[in-house]
């Protein structure tokens, strides 16, 4: 059997699918094939013809022809080799039958295809261009549009959602424009970020669209990406053998505003005259990273990681008119990374980088302004971005049911001072007013409520807004499961963790999981649990009264006689959280009542049930937070939801994207990705969309109708 033979076997196949052809072209270009069981099963169908043919050849070896066996291309002079992940036809048995084509399938020494000029190329795959050209005309495509399938099928990322957007979208068009259009640094940096790859495959794609677009060389984009990473400002930050990189502050929050006054100068003329700067920032930890033990660290502790980070809400002008409002605030893709160190979670470390890296910048920042290309401008910094356990740390306040009132867990279950409602009246600057008259060690020897529930001296130098709007759709619904718990196991008396109600809360996680296929408080392979945001609104948003969702589900399963109870609160919360976390205009007398009037159903109709610190945040504070520091807006621009999202992608740059010899090395590329997938140049690129929300006639449940009733902005708005 001579190559020829080889060759006209594998061709003659019926078969000829993308997903071979895109196998062999991969080969032809040196990419990393991640399909590699799939191109397996696609050949294995060909065992019945291949013992066909053996027996014509007059071969009596099974497995004459083993996996790895290369063929030469009949139709190239020099020879085609196949790749050992393409040619899955057989496999070895002994080294006798590795030998039977010893001579036929000797590997030739030959050029690396990224070392060829233009010419070389087109001489060495121009008999497999033509071939997919045919096959393009077979599958009823154009060329470009294999080309975009190719690609799709060359990248790893295949669960984002941005990037999976992306795809469709070039296939869709086919190309990326007219042929040899002119990528520019912006737009190919946002390709490598969104399509997550690294040198090699960024330069493996440029050549695989070599006849449709030019994308800038790596060389030249490595250069622009160090120059909107502020590479060159990047430094370490050591404390007792624990590692950590960061940035300045000021330098980049700077560079943020003006590369966003720079994209926004051809579309709003008052760009260059900007007045005042809103932002928001925050810190948050994650554990469960993976453990990467080099030998220039061996004492650092891989597993948790403190980030902060910041995101430009808004810029307005000299007339207060604004120029630029950040259209994703939720989205990990605004978060500006300052700092990420390899540390835990507590008061200890977060005192460390705030008061080491932060602090200071930003009473600076607060008071003296921002100097930019157009002049000095006011800046804003809401602090706002932080989860329960963060927020008692930073305030001080670590043993206190509220960090906005100095209620006691006695008072928030009295019906009578609940009528009368909790003022906001904590802050930041009373504490560290009231630790500077006093004694610091008296002062916390006295008892928790002679001294506010106050554990420490505040951490921040700023007010913080310990709003959380992620974490209160999140712990609010936690405590409305084991409400339901509860009463599934007729369990009247609040004690979460007895077996009783254990065993009801399985019971009702399965049954929504059994019709619903929603997965509840599972463990998840990437710390925490499945009890994501997402789950959390199909769970308590409703669109429908008839709907068999998640509490018809739930009304199966408690005694009648707290149907009516559990319908409102569930009508209720769902609606108080759905306008907290909008960006819609709040009509905060409304929803005062409405918070309320649930506050106290609940105390009257569930004497024995606890009512949950943030619960109680959300009922009690909920109006005067979002007429206060948000200008009777919901709390959107404020959620630490970016913040929360962006602990998936220090876990996955830090796997695939970045340098594994070096621990310090690692977590210096994984901070250059989070500021480059972060730039708002890059940001505009990204295809999103704003959904509008029902309109008063498309109203079909209670909870739509209530939401309804507590904003304002019926005619110009946003969705919640």
């Amino acid at each position: 059997m001579n190559n020829e033979d080889a060759y006209t076997f594998l061709t003659a196949q019926k078969n000829k699918t993308i997903t071979s052809l895109a196998s062999s072209f991969i080969v032809l270009n040196n990419l990393e094939e991640t399909e590699h069981d799939t191109v397996r099963r696609k050949f294995s169908t060909l065992r019945e013809d291949r013992r066909e043919y053996l027996k014509r050849a007059d071969i009596t070896t099974w497995n004459a022809i083993p996996y790895h066996t290369p063929l030469k291309h009949p139709r190239l002079s020099t020879g085609y080799q196949c790749s050992d992940e393409v040619m899955v036809i057989g496999s070895v048995s002994s080294s006798q039958s590795t030998s039977v084509f010893e001579e036929d399938f000797s590997k030739p020494t030959r050029k690396p295809l990224r070392e060829l000029s233009t010419k070389g190329l087109r001489s060495r795959l121009s008999s497999l261009l033509t071939h997919l050209e045919k096959v393009a005309v077979q599958e009823n495509v154009s060329s470009k549009e294999l080309s975009c399938y190719l690609m799709m099928l060359c990248s790893q990322t295949e669960y984002d959602f941005t990037t999976t957007k992306f795809r469709k979208e070039i296939i869709a068009k086919g190309s990326f424009g007219p042929v040899c259009n002119k990528l520019t640094c912006d737009k190919a940096a946002f390709l490598m970020d969104s399509l997550e790859i690294g040198k090699k495959k960024y330069i493996d794609l440029r050549r695989l669209l070599l006849s449709d677009v030019q994308l800038p060389g790596y060389n030249r984009l490595a250069t622009y990406r160090s120059q909107i990473c502020l590479t060159n400002d990047i430094f370490s930050v050591d404390r007792e053998h624990r590692v950590g990189i960061a940035v300045s502050y000021k330098k980049l929050l700077t560079h943020t505003v003006n590369r966003i006054l720079t994209a926004s100068a051809n579309e709003i003329p008052s760009a260059s005259n900007p007045q005042r700067i809103r932002i928001s920032d925050g810190l948050d930890g994650s554990g469960s990273h993976r453990v990467y033990q080099q030998a220039t660290h061996p004492n650092i502790s891989t597993k948790s990681f403190i980030l902060f980070g910041f995101k430009v809400i808004s810029i307005s002008d000299t007339d207060n008119k604004l120029i630029w409002k950040n259209p994703l605030p939720n989205s990990p893709f605004s978060i500006r990374p300052v700092a990420i160190l390899a540390l835990q979670e507590n008061e200890d470390n977060i005192r460390y980088l705030m008061d080491t890296l932060i602090n200071k910048e930003s009473t600076e920042i607060t008071e003296k302004g921002l100097e930019l290309t157009s002049g000095f401008c006011e800046v804003e910094i809401q602090r706002s971005q932080l989860d329960g356990k963060m927020a008692k740390i930073i305030s001080g306040a670590g043993g206190a049911c509220c960090q906005f009132c100095t209620a006691t867990f006695k008072q928030i279950h009295d019906p009578d001072i609940v009528k009368d409602g909790f003022p906001i009246n904590r802050s930041i600057t009373d504490l560290k007013v009231l630790f500077d008259e006093v004694n610091e060690e008296e002062f916390l020897s006295l008892s928790s409520d002679n001294r506010f529930n106050v554990t420490h001296r505040p951490i921040s130098d700023l007010e913080i807004i310990p709003s959380s709007p992620l974490h209160a759709y999140l712990r609010c619904f936690g405590w409305f499961l084991h409400l339901i718990s509860h009463l599934h196991a007729g369990v009247f008396k609040w004690s979460p963790t007895s077996k009783r109600v254990s065993d009801a809360k399985t019971f009702v996680t399965s049954l929504i999981k059994d019709n619903l296929n929603i997965i509840i408080d599972i463990p998840s392979t990437q710390g925490g649990t499945t009890t994501t945001g997402n789950v959390v609104r199909r769970c308590l948003i409703r669109k429908d009264d008839n709907d068999q969702d998640f509490l018809y589900w739930v009304l199966t399963v408690i005694p009648s006689e707290f149907k009516s109870h559990i319908i409102e609160i569930h009508t209720c919360l769902g609606a108080i959280l759905r306008v907290y976390n909008s960006s819609r205009r709040v009509d905060t007398e409304e929803l005062a009542l409405v918070c309320s009037n649930i506050y106290q159903s609940i105390l009257c109709a569930f004497p024995w049930a606890n009512v949950s610190p943030t619960l109680h945040k959300l009922l009690a504070h909920a109006p005067e937070i979002i007429s206060t520091f948000n200008d009777g807006h919901g709390l959107e621009n404020l959620s630490e939801e970016g913040l929360e999202a962006s602990n998936k992608y220090i876990r996955r740059y830090r796997d695939r994207l970045a340098r594994k010899f070096s621990f310090e090395e690692n977590l210096k590329d994984v901070f250059v990705r989070l500021i480059s997938h972060s730039d708002p140049m890059l940001l505009m690129n990204r295809k999103f969309s704003i959904p509008r929300p029902p309109s008063s006639q498309g109203l079909r449940s209670s909870q739509d109708i209530l939401v309804n009733t507590l904003i304002r902005d019926h005619e110009d708005h946003n969705d919640d």
